[in-house]
């Protein structure tokens, strides 16, 4: 995409000789804008790079709901989060055309920080924070009046039923074995066989649904950050905590638990649940880059080990929360 169609499209916002500088073309063409004020910014292109990652995520729908909910937190939270930008025209959604395609775009403020990183999960006050974090960003969530979560993702059971059809799919492409296929499908129904049903195949909460250290920033302030909610949608809050939980060493995680649940304890239910989630969430990640080749040779040799050392022992009733 030319410099020319970039400026062109940043045209329809009021943002004052920006400069461009791009980023990266995954799950969207993100860009950095700076403008003649001293601004920031982020431009989403909503164009994946490969047609498996598309999802709802990237629909009109979908990416509208993602931004209202975001322009909510905003005007809710009392410090400083990734908001949306509308356009001259009002609209949180920009359209325009581009070799021949209608693509949408959405502007978010840029927030000041770096990526969480390993040197971090030893800190005792940034883990504080960021359990503390989560559950500010829950709080928010249940009370946050939502519609149109049809066309947001959906972590529930149902996409846990899903993703058993997908780890099967990759045996045929010889992924993975059809042992260690049946142990995820096992695994799965276990964990769905425990959720609470009152949300439906859907799940009963709102959740970030993609935490990771590369979506927790660290603020020059040292305070900790959520950015890129294009998985929010609906599920288990216990999923963002258990992505949480993973950031971090094992003997870091009692202290993220104790922040994030602050008034009263975890639960022995609340562990058996969460090891449930981590491996959710470890499945996820094979499943959604099941279309990437560049990561196949590393499936093939890291899905025996997921089986063999967390899938069975959570199979077997062994406690796995301080062990992944």
């Amino acid at each position: 995409m030319t410099i020319d169609k970039l400026l062109d499209l940043l045209g329809r916002y009021d943002i004052q000789q920006p400069e461009v500088i791009f980023l990266r073309h995954n799950e969207n063409r993100t860009y950095r804008i700076r403008d003649a004020a001293g601004g920031s910014y982020l431009l989403r292109i909503h164009d994946p790079l490969k047609d498996e990652m598309k999802g709802l995520q990237h629909t009109y729908d979908g990416i509208l709901g993602e931004l209202q909910m975001l322009e909510k937190l905003g005007r809710w939270s009392t410090h400083e989060v990734q908001t949306p930008l509308r356009n001259k025209d009002g609209e949180l959604i920009t359209i325009f055309e581009s070799e021949g395609k209608l693509l949408n775009c959405s502007v978010l403020n840029w927030l000041d920080g770096r990526d969480m990183n390993m040197d971090d999960v030893n800190n005792e006050e940034l883990i504080n924070k960021l359990g503390s974090k989560l559950a500010e960003l829950h709080s928010f969530f249940r009370q946050y009046e939502h519609s149109g979560m049809e066309f947001r993702p959906t972590q529930g059971r149902a996409y846990n039923e899903r993703m058993i059809r997908v780890i099967h799919s990759g045996v045929q492409k010889n992924l993975f074995t059809s042992s260690d296929a049946n142990i995820i499908e096992q695994t799965l129904q276990l964990i769905n066989s425990r959720l609470d049903y009152s949300g439906g195949e859907a799940g009963p909460d709102l959740i970030h649904g993609d935490l990771s250290m590369c979506n927790t920033i660290i603020t020059p302030e040292g305070e900790v950050r959520f950015i890129d909610f294009g998985f929010y949608g609906t599920g288990y809050a216990l999923l963002d905590v258990a992505m949480g939980a993973m950031m971090l060493p094992s003997d870091k995680r009692d202290t993220f638990l104790k922040s994030y649940y602050r008034e009263y304890e975890s639960t022995e239910n609340d562990l058996l649940q969460l090891e449930g989630f981590m491996l959710v969430a470890i499945i996820g990640y094979y499943v959604f880059q099941m279309g990437n080749e560049d990561v196949h040779g590393w499936m093939r040799e890291k899905m025996p080990k997921l089986c063999a050392e967390y899938c069975r022992p959570f199979l077997n009733g062994e406690r796995i929360f301080y062990k992944i």
